[in-house]
Parts: structure tokens; sequence; C-alpha cells
């Protein structure tokens, strides 16, 4: 419900800019969007699909090449877990984004459809917030942040850090009159955590963004 409030909101927000030149010819532009994020590899194993917004500026020196910074939050629940291993355990997944992107334009200026590609370093905060623990008094997993005895019943508060990755992706853009665009695009994420008793962290994300460019 929160993302499509965002999607009413950019678009009335579209509706007063001015249609002073084409999105390709505007040196800085906004973007707003959402979706659903998928997991992948080992960390599908741990947390179900996520979702979540993204906010973006991006220059443009030419209509060919666009340098972008963006943010994004996304929320992950952890399915409830009933394990000999572990126990029962609550908990969800939260990270947050800070991508510095090359963006590369396939198309010509004019062209009604715009395709491109992006990819580029960031910064990933990742927390995991674990709500409800009752089991046997051992939980070890790195893709959790805990390794420990812990109380048979706790609320275990949360834990997470910032670790370096990189995103490459792409998408297509549709004109919306001559200063916008509606945007689908998707971009894998790899981020490099650290080792937590001998195991890794490494998390593999797979957001779909469905959002406005203005």
């Amino acid at each position: 419900m929160r993302i499509v409030r965002m999607f009413v909101l950019s678009a009335a927000l579209l509706a007063f800019i001015p249609a002073v030149s084409s999105a390709q010819d505007k040196p800085v532009h906004f973007n707003i969007g959402g979706g659903p994020t998928f997991v992948m590899g080992d960390t599908a194993d741990h947390f179900s699909t996520g979702w979540g917004p993204a906010f973006g500026v991006t220059f443009t020196p030419n209509p060919k090449v666009g340098f972008q910074f963006e943010y994004a939050f996304r929320w992950f629940a952890i399915p409830d877990e009933t394990d000999a291993a572990i126990g029962l355990l609550d908990a969800n997944h939260q990270t947050h984004q800070l991508d510095f992107n090359l963006v590369l334009n396939l198309t010509q200026p004019d062209s009604p459809v715009r395709a491109y590609i992006v990819a580029g370093p960031g910064m990933y905060y990742r927390k995991v917030e674990i709500t409800r623990y009752a089991g046997n008094g051992v939980i070890c997993d790195p893709y959790y942040y805990i390794c420990g005895t812990y109380p048979i019943e706790a609320v275990l508060g949360d834990r997470g850090g910032w670790d370096f990755g990189f995103n490459v992706g792409g998408g297509v853009g549709f004109g919306l009159g001559d200063s916008g665009e509606f945007y689908i695009e998707s971009r894998y994420h790899y981020v490099m955590g650290p080792e937590i008793n001998g195991g890794s962290s490494n998390g593999q994300y797979l957001p779909l963004t469905f959002g406005f460019r203005f």
C-alpha cells in the first residue's frame, strides 16, 4: 500500500513538471520506485521475498551516459522456523543500500522507449532483528549474524553492519510527456558479508523495481 501511494504521488508530481525539454536532454533526473526483492543462493534458504522503496538522482553529462546515486530500503521476513537444531525463531532481515552507478543508455534520445544498463559499487547495511526465540539455547548461523548460547526464551534484539557490494542490471523506460518516464528495471546485487564462526554471510538479492523518473 505504501508503494502504491508513492506511485500516485510521483504521477501527480510529473503532471505538474513543466515540459521544457525531453527527458534525455535534462542534466539531472530523479527517480522513485519500489517493488519485490527476490533472494538468491544461500540467502534464499533463510529469508523470504522482500519489498521496499528506492530513491535516486542521476546526473547526465550527455544523452548516452549518466552517473546515479541511489538509496533503497528492503525488508524481508524470516519464515517462522521450528527446527530441531535451532528451536522456534521469529525474525526479520532489513537492508539499507547506497549505490553509485554508471548508467548507459542503449537507445536514441528521441526514442519513446529507453533501454539502459546500470552497474556500480555500493555499501549495504544489513540487519537481522530477532523478535522471539524459544529453543535449545544454541544458535549458530552466519546469516542471522549470531553464533552462541542464548536463553531458552529471549528477545535477542538486532545485529548487523555495513558491507561492500556491487550491482548490475538494466531496464526499460516508457516516456511520459516531454519530461518523465515510467520505468521497469531489475538488478543483481551481491553483498560481501563477514565470516561468522567459519561460515559466510554473503548475500545475493534481485529486486524488481517499478517507478517514475523525472
